[in-house]
């Protein structure tokens, strides 16, 4: 594992708080564990980001670009997973912290604001803005964190939350009122 590390970039042992806004497809950090304790600088390669790039070809409304920023998560995760050794995660906390590669709901709402800034930047965006995650529960035992996103055609505000599935399947996308309300 430290070889893979090594190879996908520069080994980081600070947790990381908040997501950089400026996040493209060259430079960029990505979680490795829970609550991103251990995260690494890596990169995607011009032709990966053409793939990811594709998907928004031809998108005419914000729900087709829903559907699609959806696609592009899954996508990432595979293309950033096999660099960094997160390909391996399961959904939800199926492995505990101590597991390399299984991520929390911390580590997965980072990346995938990364992801979500990431696509934002290279200008594939035209129907939604990307916001900072959000947390519900907070205060109790268990506090839940996703990415956001918000449609501008309508102002409606959704949920991407990648927790809840396996490294590379598409997240669950729902409005952040539902998200907020456990539906």
């Amino acid at each position: 594992m430290a070889l893979l590390l090594i190879t996908s970039g520069l080994a980081s042992a600070s947790p990381i708080t908040n997501t950089d806004t400026s996040s493209n497809y060259r430079n960029f950090n990505a979680c490795t564990n829970f609550d991103c304790n251990h995260n690494v600088d890596t990169s995607l390669s011009a032709s990966e980001w053409k793939q990811v790039r594709g998907l928004f070809k031809g998108v005419k409304s914000s729900k087709q670009e829903r559907a699609q920023i959806k696609q592009a998560i899954a996508k990432l995760e595979i293309l950033v997973g096999n660099k960094t050794g997160t390909s391996v995660d399961l959904a939800g906390n199926k492995r505990n912290a101590n597991y390399r590669g299984q991520l929390d709901c911390t580590a997965e709402a980072i990346n995938t604001t990364t992801y979500l800034y990431m696509i934002e930047n290279g200008g594939l965006l035209k129907f939604h803005k990307v916001y900072d995650r959000v947390v519900r529960d907070r205060f109790w035992m268990v506090p839940h964190w996703t990415g956001v996103i918000e449609d501008q055609t309508t102002g409606v505000k959704y949920s991407v939350d990648s927790w809840f599935k396996k490294n590379g399947v598409a997240p669950v996308v729902v409005t952040l009122e539902r998200w907020y309300n456990k539906k």
